[in-house]
């Protein structure tokens, strides 16, 4: 028992200094890229950088303002995990944004602090993802939408950032700047998966094929990935079939798409990304 609670508390403490590793990469990449170029941001923490560009209020101190309210509110659907972690990352991240006056100013290309700093803010949220913590804003606000008016998540986040853009590029009456903003915004997105999912991306293939068993001894002695047999049937010919799925590498598609064409040329695939793979010749299962 000693030993399971001593392993709690270490994953604690792990989870707490990645939230501060996140949370220094986050205000590395606002102090020193998007605040000096006045690049707009979505969610919360654009509010928070809009209102300093235009009146040159603290924009941790706005942050604070902003988030802590939400989380309050939002307490009892949270989670008290949820709810410590983003609250000790927007409090440690604010009060050290309006602290970090001594980092260096970036003064080159904007374009380049866009995508950089869209970078280090992308790596920052997705640490702060994988201890089981959120920024605070967005997903508070996206929380609440889909408990009680279904709304996914994914289209509050999205209708927010954009509205918040939106009106960064109003109140700075700066077209371009909102085009560094998008790019910021793609770059932070993008690692932020990298981050929290991998990336180690493959594809699915679901094959229909009235040869199943030529097909998934193909794969398996040619290509050299197992394959799973699902019971199917066609619904427009009430016909019972075999459909098969495998899990392929991205450069082996084409290969893949040739050889079952050779053995069945009547074959129906569906080829889908996924993000990761855990298992038996892809990447190690164990926990995190």
């Amino acid at each position: 028992m000693q030993t399971k609670e001593k392993n709690k508390v270490l994953e604690l403490v792990k989870d707490y200094l990645l939230i501060v590793l996140g949370s220094v990469l986050y205000v590395i990449s606002v102090k020193c890229f998007a605040a000096p170029m006045q690049i707009p941001s979505g969610g919360v923490s654009g509010i928070a950088l809009l209102t300093n560009y235009l009146w040159n209020l603290p924009i941790g101190v706005v942050t604070m303002a902003l988030n802590v309210p939400l989380l309050l509110a939002g307490f009892k659907g949270l989670g008290r995990d949820f709810f410590c972690k983003t609250m000790f990352m927007i409090i440690f991240s604010s009060v050290l944004t309006d602290m970090a006056g001594f980092l260096p100013v970036f003064e080159g290309d904007i374009l380049l602090a866009a995508i950089f700093g869209g970078i280090l803010k992308g790596i920052g949220y997705g640490l702060i993802i994988r201890t089981g913590g959120t920024s605070g804003g967005v997903d508070v606000i996206g929380k609440f939408m889909y408990k009680h008016f279904s709304v996914q998540m994914g289209t509050t986040s999205m209708t927010v950032n954009v509205g918040v853009l939106l009106l960064s590029a109003f109140g700075l009456g700066s077209l371009e700047l909102l085009m560094y903003g998008i790019i910021m915004q793609y770059a932070v997105s993008n690692m932020t998966d990298v981050v929290v999912y991998g990336s180690d991306h493959q594809k699915k293939a679901l094959i229909v094929t009235k040869k199943p068993q030529e097909v998934s001894h193909m794969l398996m002695e040619q290509i050299g990935h197992g394959v799973t047999a699902l019971e199917g049937q066609g619904m427009y010919t009430g016909e019972e079939r075999l459909v098969l799925l495998c899990v392929i590498r991205p450069h082996e598609t084409n290969l893949v798409k040739k050889k079952v064409l050779e053995i069945d040329d009547t074959a129906f695939i569906m080829l889908s990304d996924v993000n990761e793979v855990l298992g038996r010749g892809f990447k190690q299962l164990r926990a995190e």
